[in-house]
């Protein structure tokens, strides 16, 4: 399938002036930073950078993101851009976090692991089994690298192939994707069990749980790990006192009390209970924590100020928290958050932004940044 704007647009059948402008606007920004070319890293195939300039190349979560919202409109160009990155996989199994299109790799760190979700949701759009079994046995490999490099005690953790400890634990801050953000700054990363990377492998489990079933290969193991990784994260990434979850020392046991985003991660993959989801919209409402911008950091966090991944609003984190709440029934919270967001977007055009400053309303960083397009695509598209 591959739709013209007018046609995918006419799909759409969105009425709202706003939300019609910003997919006319995003869908733009997707097909602008589509790289193609003979001399490219990986080959002549299509691809989707971040955004355009003398660093464009694919980055592996920013790919995943770009697949699952592109295969909306064109799915060759959804399977390009997954088979492309996963052809980089190193020999150990870890998926690396950039190819650039000068030909330069940086696979000393990967990134969070939401690859296994993209294959899922662009075979489900395609059918394409053939793609789906070359990336399910590169995705059995990413398990056994994340489990063997990653792991301890059940629960998941960041780091990096050598020298994890260099430059203030820059590459694993980098694996994580929340590069400066307050909740790395008092312990090392790498001692953090981080609640959203072990979400993210909980979605990874059933969505390779998925593919086995649809390869005729058995599922059952993926459910297990599912399940057990599940109890685990309930039992332990769950701080009562701050009626939160929470990042929490693997070391010393304990909770990290910068809370972010990435809290409502157990919402969007519904294993929260009820009484806990509760708390957490309790939280979402709250002015002085993440209302009405969904900050990557609380607005009373110490660590705020405004720089990247330490207060503005990222679309794809505030994304996952937004979808949460709302599939535990708090619509009012999460419409309201929805709109304050998208009327930033909005506000903000023709520029689709890398981040904005949830308090003042503007974008900031890049201007025509992909996944901030994809995102707000899903935002406008699937509530």
């Amino acid at each position: 399938m591959k739709l013209t704007k007018s046609e995918w647009l006419e799909s759409c059948q969105v009425k709202s002036p706003r939300d019609r402008a910003l997919l006319d606007r995003c869908y733009d920004v997707l097909r602008q930073n589509t790289l193609q070319g003979e001399h490219m890293p990986w080959g002549s195939a299509p691809v989707i950078s971040p955004w355009l300039g003398p660093n464009a190349g694919i980055w592996n979560w920013d790919t995943a993101f770009h697949a699952m919202t592109v295969l909306r409109f064109d799915t060759e160009l959804a399977k390009s851009c997954i088979d492309c990155f996963m052809s980089f996989q190193k020999e150990n199994g870890l998926i690396p976090d950039v190819i650039r299109a000068n030909g330069n790799i940086e696979d000393n760190y990967g990134k969070p692991p939401v690859m296994a979700w993209a294959v899922q949701k662009v075979f489900e759009a395609d059918g394409d089994r053939e793609f789906l079994r070359r990336n399910y046995r590169k995705l059995v490999k990413q398990e056994q690298f994340l489990v063997n490099e990653r792991s301890d005690r059940g629960l998941f953790f960041y780091s990096a192939e050598v020298h994890p400890e260099a430059n203030d634990y820059l590459h694993p801050r980098w694996e994580s994707g929340w590069d400066n953000s307050p909740r790395w700054d008092i312990a090392p990363i790498t001692a953090l069990y981080p609640i959203d990377l072990n979400c993210f492998m909980v979605l990874f489990y059933r969505f390779m749980a998925k593919m086995a079933e649809s390869l005729g290969e058995d599922a059952a193991e993926w459910r297990r790990k599912e399940d057990v990784l599940t109890a685990k994260i309930e039992s332990t990434l769950y701080d009562e006192n701050q009626k939160a979850y929470a990042d929490r020392n693997r070391l010393n046991g304990e909770f990290s009390t910068v809370l972010s985003p990435a809290s409502f991660m157990p919402l969007f993959i519904g294993t929260a209970s009820k009484a806990r989801a509760e708390g957490m919209e309790r939280l979402a409402k709250d002015s002085d924590k993440f209302y009405p911008g969904m900050p990557t950091c609380t607005y009373d966090c110490t660590g705020y100020d405004n720089n990247y991944w330490r207060g503005p609003t990222w679309l794809n984190v505030a994304f996952f928290a937004i979808k949460g709440l709302w599939d535990y029934g708090f619509d009012k919270t999460a419409t309201e958050i929805k709109e304050y967001l998208l009327d930033m977007c909005y506000d903000g055009l023709p520029d689709i932004f890398e981040n904005y400053d949830s308090v003042k309303r503007t974008g900031k960083c890049c201007r025509a940044f992909s996944w901030s397009a994809a995102f707000i695509i899903e935002l406008i598209l699937q509530f």
